[in-house]
Parts: structure tokens; C-alpha cells; sequence
């Protein structure tokens, strides 16, 4: 048989000659050395590699920031990143505190999440495309569930609400273009010039109301911009 590693292949029985059993064992030795050879070779690329080309932080899944003054324009890396008020990030959408969390890729899109710090906090979003970051954008809405109480919408809509027994209201939020508030009066009388109950001022930040009759307190809401 012939052997494509070997230069000589010998008949079972037959004597073989002592300078091809050799130039066999040569031929075997420098086949086993070229083998190793691309081994290390392989060995060495990976270690290059290993060393040089690979992002270490993308096995990293949740990280706690402790540097200070660090740009969130510069974490395109996938993960979870936490902030405290310590070490606030510079581009940060609101507050100073909170968790960033980054996913997708320059061959796509890369988008950053942004959750402030909060019992209850407002959410943001925004994305990474054309080398370029967008505006964050808020996806929940800036809110504050109590009484009185208000909800800000991302398209800039405010709804305000409150129940209380003075007749003056100041909004917890002041409204920036547009008021239109709402109102019921609870407590009533039966003599008829006494019923009248309106409003006698509003603005932005507030409203007041005039009642003739019988007032107790009242439930209000007002929408506005």
C-alpha cells in the first residue's frame, strides 16, 4: 500500500531496506513538526484575538458605573448599566440617578433605555442610527399618582385631578399654553339665589371658584398643554 504521508510502502514478508525504513521515520518527524507548527499557529491567532479584538465588556451583563462624569453617547455595548447619584453620566435625560440598558448593534440599530431612579419613575428611549443619537424621548410619561395628582403624556398632554374643601386650587404641575379645568361642587341648598357656583379666576397654575351657596369641598380635573 502506498502511504501519501510516507515516501516508501514495503510488502508484508519482504525485507525493507534500512535508508527508506529512515527516509519513512524522516518523512513521519517532519510531518508531525508541520502539524505542529499550524497548530501554534492556530493557538496564536486565538490568543491574538482573545487579547486584541474581543470586547471583554460584552460578557459583562449588569454593571455598576463608579466613575464619574462618564457619557452615555459612549455606551453602544449591550448590557445593563447602574448609576448612582455619585457618579451622575453626562447626556442623561432627567435626574441623576438610574440604569441604562443598551441593546442592538451598528449593523442595525442601537437603542438605550433609561430608567430614572424612583418609586415611580418616567422611562425614556431613544436610538443610535446614521453615526448619530437621537433625542431621548419619554415613553411613559412623567406622573404623580396622589391627591392632587397628575399625568404627563409623551405628546405633552397633562391631566390634572384633585378632591379637597378649599375653593382655591393651585395645580401641582403648572400648565405651560393651555388650562381647561373641571369642577363639581359637593353641598347644596334648596333656596335658589344661593345656588349660583363658578369660577371667578383661572390661570396656568390654578383656579378659584365663587359659590353662593352651600360648599363643603369639591372634585376637580383639568387637561391643558
Amino acid at each position: 500500500m502506498t502511504n501519501s504521508m510516507i515516501p516508501y510502502s514495503f510488502i508484508p514478508g519482504t525485507k525493507a531496506k534500512a535508508s527508506e525504513v529512515n527516509a519513512n521515520f524522516i518523512a513521519l518527524a517532519d510531518k508531525i513538526d508541520a502539524n505542529k507548527l499550524a497548530c501554534d499557529e492556530d493557538v496564536a491567532q486565538v490568543n491574538e484575538t482573545l487579547a486584541t479584538k474581543a470586547d471583554k465588556t460584552e460578557l459583562i451583563n449588569e454593571h455598576t458605573v463608579t466613575e464619574s462624569g462618564t457619557n452615555l453617547n459612549d455606551y453602544k455595548t449591550p448590557g445593563t448599566y447602574i448609576f448612582s447619584s455619585l457618579y451622575k453620566p453626562t447626556n442623561i435625560p432627567k435626574g441623576s440617578s438610574g440604569v441604562l440598558i443598551v441593546t442592538g448593534d451598528d449593523a442595525s440599530t442601537i437603542k438605550q433605555i433609561w430608567y430614572c431612579d424612583g418609586t415611580n419613575p418616567e422611562i425614556f428611549t431613544r436610538n443610535f442610527t446614521n453615526s448619530a443619537w437621537e433625542s431621548w424621548a419619554s415613553i411613559t410619561g412623567l406622573k404623580k399618582i396622589s391627591n392632587p395628582g397628575y399625568l404627563k403624556f409623551p405628546n405633552g398632554l397633562i391631566v390634572q385631578w384633585g378632591g379637597q374643601a378649599s375653593s382655591s386650587i393651585t395645580y401641582p404641575l403648572a400648565f405651560s399654553s393651555l388650562a381647561c379645568p373641571v369642577f363639581c361642587k359637593n353641598g347644596w341648598a334648596t333656596d335658589r339665589a344661593k345656588s349660583d357656583t363658578g369660577l371667578s379666576h383661572q390661570s396656568l397654575t390654578g383656579f378659584d371658584i365663587g359659590s353662593m351657596g352651600v360648599f363643603y369641598n369639591m372634585n376637580w380635573v383639568a387637561f391643558g398643554y
